[in-house]
């Protein structure tokens, strides 16, 4: 089926019971028609249709190379009433669809128009208005890198630290003193329970001889015992063998032994006094430990507390935290001014340009580079010069698509004014006519 076939089909689609009467009626009144005159008039439809056919494969091509809205009028080979209608609907929405872009992209290419205009009224201005304005965006690209390496420092603590140091800001340096102190007396204090326990261990040790001892002179006094019966037996036995008298040697070994018990009391004697005294020492030694014991829990109960507080494991770490806040609120305070100040100086750019009559001096803030470097700027007409000739030739394809859809339309139309009300029915909402 040809195009002018298929906009036949379409725009006969009024209401498909209308349409089967209607031609009931014409063949009624008419009659047959010759089949040689049929083939004359579906040549001539060929012919025309065969032409559309081309211009549209040609536009759709265009459509393709220059990124215009995808509107395509193919041919289907559709006949019933109801496949016309459905054809039709499509035509519209095609057109609403190319109107809408069309909208978009000239009001696209209005705003590139503008900007080039803008630029072409800087580049006119006169040496020293040119030159307060490149004096004015300088000030600018300044005040904006400062803001930037400034905006660096907002990361030097996480948000938790910050708002922690920021709260106990007035005991900080209190605290770090405190804590400095407490850290010491902690290294005092371990120093001395490792003192106090190597003194206990020693203690232990030297009671553990004295028990030693004692027991090494119980044993002697046994053996000194044993060797007196002993000898006290031996001597008896030869005096008695030899009749002689024996208390003389019994006497003399008692003597012995007597000296011998003597020598082993004094020794035990002085070992006992001497476990005295040690289990004297390990008391105290013990009580001291306790002592320090108790001090080293509240001190490090109290630093621990402290570092909980702050988040910190140490006084240096706190020190540091504190150095990098105030280096924060010093950093917040100087962008703080760079800001103002780069808001002023930008505002003042934006004035400058409206007196000259820059329409959008707005968007120059951004583009101070551009108003510094005649090099950026070239770089941006020349973008833009290309942007708005794209935009251009998608226009022209978009409205020589929106033509060509409208004159089908208008033909369908004319074959079938009674598709004319569904057509405005479906365009109405849109401020589409089929007026060119």
């Amino acid at each position: 089926m040809g195009l002018f076939d298929k906009l036949k089909a379409y725009l006969n689609e009024d209401d498909p019971d209308d349409f089967i009467d209607e031609e009931s009626k014409k063949e009624e009144s008419k009659g047959k028609k010759s089949k040689k005159d049929k083939e004359k008039k579906v040549n001539k439809m060929s012919k025309d249709n065969a032409k559309a056919s081309q211009k549209t494969e040609e536009q759709s091509q265009a459509d393709e190379s220059n990124g215009a809205p995808d509107v395509v009028m193919q041919e289907n080979d559709l006949t019933s009433p109801i496949d016309m209608r459905k054809n039709v609907q499509e035509y519209c929405e095609q057109l609403i669809d190319v109107n809408f872009n069309m909208k978009d992209m000239k009001r696209e290419y209005s705003i590139v128009t503008s900007y080039l205009t803008d630029i072409q009224r800087i580049e006119e201005l006169p040496v020293e208005i040119a030159n307060e304005i490149v004096d004015n965006a300088k000030k600018i690209e300044m005040l904006d890198v400062r803001r930037q390496t400034l905006q660096q420092s907002e990361k030097l603590l996480s948000e938790e630290q910050f708002n922690t140091i920021a709260t106990y800001e007035d005991e900080v340096l209190d605290t770090i003193v405190k804590l400095n102190e407490m850290e010491i007396r902690d290294s005092m204090i371990r120093s001395d329970m490792g003192h106090l326990e190597g003194e206990k261990e020693a203690l232990k040790y030297q009671k553990t001889e004295c028990i030693a001892g004692i027991n090494k002179i119980r044993t002697a006094v046994i053996v000194i015992m044993a060797v007196f019966f002993v000898a006290v037996a031996i001597v008896s036995y030869f005096a008695m063998e030899q009749k002689q008298p024996v208390a003389i040697y019994i006497l003399a070994i008692g003597a012995l032994a007597m000296a011998g018990f003597a020598i082993c009391y004094m020794k035990y004697a002085d070992l006992k006094n001497e476990m005295k005294q040690e289990d004297a020492k390990i008391k105290k030694a013990v009580s001291l430990s306790n002592k320090v014991k108790v001090k080293f829990i509240n001190n490090t109960n109290t630093l621990d507390f402290i570092y909980d507080k702050y988040g910190v494991n140490s006084c240096k770490e706190l020190e540091y935290v504190w150095e990098q806040y105030n280096r924060m609120v010093s950093d917040a305070a100087k962008y703080s001014k760079a800001n103002t100040d780069f808001k002023i100086y930008c505002d003042e750019l934006v004035a400058r340009l409206k007196r000259v009559g820059v329409a959008d001096p707005l968007v120059w803030p951004n583009q101070t580079k551009a108003l510094i470097d005649r090099r950026e700027m070239v770089e941006i007409k020349h973008n833009l010069n290309t942007r708005r000739q794209k935009i251009r030739e998608r226009i022209l394809t978009s409205e020589n698509i929106r033509r060509t859809a409208i004159q089908a339309l208008k033909k369908g139309v004319a074959e079938n004014p009674g598709l004319m009300s569904y057509v405005d029915e479906l365009l109405k909402p849109y401020d589409i006519s089929l007026e060119e």
